[in-house]
């Protein structure tokens, strides 16, 4: 079998993209084309995809911000966001047949990686419970259900402190 290649997706690439999320997620919580044009325009550096050969198996993405927690909110335009300290992850979506490969902790590693080198604080997310202990096992937080109620699902908020002020305080 080929080796999983992690690798920033292209604008072409966004078609396929999108249609891997909509198998994903239910329609009601799935990303929309604008969304994820209006994430690859802003955000690119953020925009990890993951691919076995030709095929494209998993994507990751999501939104710089000052918000500390992920609400409904998050899904549109941010405009005023673009330097937020902040991130939040808004997809990490990997096809159905290549799931339990750890095709999504490599993206994740990859997106917090990102994250790290551009100096985010904190990443920030939204998860169905059975995503708790995924996301714990890469040193996050749960910080209990979550006001939003995107899809129709019950969502869970997650955490991870990348860099904090503290030498700033000594």
């Amino acid at each position: 079998m080929n080796e999983i290649v992690l690798r920033l997706i292209t604008e072409d690439e966004l078609d396929a993209a999108i249609k891997l999320e909509q198998k994903c997620y239910s329609p009601e919580a799935a990303a929309t084309m604008a969304g994820f044009q209006f994430r690859y325009k802003h955000y690119r550096s953020f925009f990890w995809s993951a691919w076995l050969g030709d095929q494209l198996v998993g994507i990751t993405n999501g939104i710089r911000t000052s918000q500390t927690d992920c609400g409904d909110e998050m899904k549109g335009n941010q405009a005023d966001f673009f330097e937020g300290n902040n991130f939040c992850i808004l997809t990490i979506a990997v096809d159905a047949h290549y799931r339990g490969r750890g095709i999504g902790t490599l993206l994740l590693r990859k997106l917090i990686e990102q994250c790290s080198s551009s100096h985010i604080e904190t990443i920030i997310l939204m998860c169905e419970e059975h995503l708790i202990p995924f996301y714990e096992s890469e040193q996050f937080e749960s910080r209990g259900v979550s006001a939003s109620t995107h899809g129709g699902i019950v969502w869970h908020e997650m955490r991870r402190v990348l860099h904090t002020m503290e030498h700033l305080t000594e």
